[in-house]
């Protein structure tokens, strides 16, 4: 496959044309969180039966709104519990799946076929490394959190002061600021998601050590040349997989709402390994575009290392 500078739709239709004619090694490298997740939601989505019939109740009897209580997850401590055990496994596994599809997409640039154990073993092979950077990227994310609260609570202190003086100007000024934080933190969240994401990529795919991954993660995507594109692309993957999963979304909450919880599990899972795998297909071709614009040479070495035949 011809490894060139892409555009925003040739990035696309590339993503399409992989994803489909490798759809079943990639949703299988995705499985290895999926299925485990699609476990534990079931018990989790059984254990909130309870709240899906209190809401449906008062959607068809709106004269009880007032007066039906509607019991949530929280008011269980397994369930609580159990919330906090997916979260996790998210979080440690999601960075290993991450990677594998990035190797299989940098095995097809090199003619190489999509491999489970091929793909996981480039992966696991740097695990130490992967879980490093998983604890650098949660305190970058954790710092990115505490300076967004600082500047609301900020925000709020100024709209409080203009509301003692004039309730109209505190509400046109309350709704300036509304409308500005959001354009202010939307490119900077959007484009952190993505260094962050790079920064996974070249743990495994360059091998090179946590703190230098980080650095060139920011690097490539915090510059004049690729900062609004990286905002511009995450937006469009964003809005492509969460329009794809908005149908999938309704009919779960269907089947929740009809007592049938594990049809609600097994549409969101089948949802997630429909769309998990294309998202990621769609960020790796981003990665290696990226990587080429900047550094061709350096890619083409390190694409021929991973398609190489593991020795026996």
């Amino acid at each position: 496959m011809e490894l060139r500078p892409l555009g925003f739709g040739e990035i696309f239709d590339r993503a399409v044309t992989l994803y489909i004619r490798n759809f079943l090694p990639f949703a299988a490298i995705v499985a290895v969180l999926i299925v485990p997740l699609a476990i534990l939601q079931y018990v989790l989505d059984a254990s909130a039966q309870p709240q899906f019939d209190a809401m449906f109740r008062i959607f068809t009897h709106p004269e009880r709104a007032g007066t039906e209580p509607i019991p949530t997850v929280f008011n269980s401590a397994s369930a609580v519990a159990l919330m906090i055990v997916m979260l996790l496994l998210t979080y440690a596994v999601w960075p290993f799946a991450l990677n594998a599809v990035a190797v299989g997409i940098a095995r097809l640039y090199r003619k190489r076929p999509v491999e489970f154990r091929a793909c996981y073993e480039a992966v696991l092979g740097r695990w130490p490394q992967i879980l490093g950077i998983i604890g650098v990227d949660f305190l970058v994310l954790l710092g990115w959190y505490v300076a967004v609260f600082a500047i609301i609570m900020v925000l709020a202190l100024i709209v409080g002061a203009f509301a003692t003086a004039s309730p109209a100007a505190a509400v046109t000024f309350g709704i300036v600021l509304g409308v500005g934080g959001f354009l202010v933190l939307l490119p900077s969240v959007a484009p952190l998601l993505v260094a962050l994401t790079f920064s996974m990529y070249a743990v495994v795919i360059e091998e090179r050590p946590v703190i230098e991954s980080l650095m060139l993660g920011f690097a490539r995507v915090f510059n004049h040349q690729e900062f609004w594109r990286a905002v511009l692309f995450a937006i469009a993957v964003f809005a492509v997989t969460a329009g794809a999963s908005l149908m999938l979304n309704f009919i779960s909450i269907v089947a929740a709402l009809a007592h049938l919880p594990l049809l609600e599990t097994i549409i969101d899972s089948v949802s997630r390994a429909i769309i998990t795998p294309f998202a990621v297909v769609l960020l790796a071709i981003y990665y290696f575009d990226v990587r080429i614009r900047r550094e061709a040479f350096d890619l083409e070495a390190s694409l021929e290392r991973l398609a190489a035949p593991q020795p026996a």
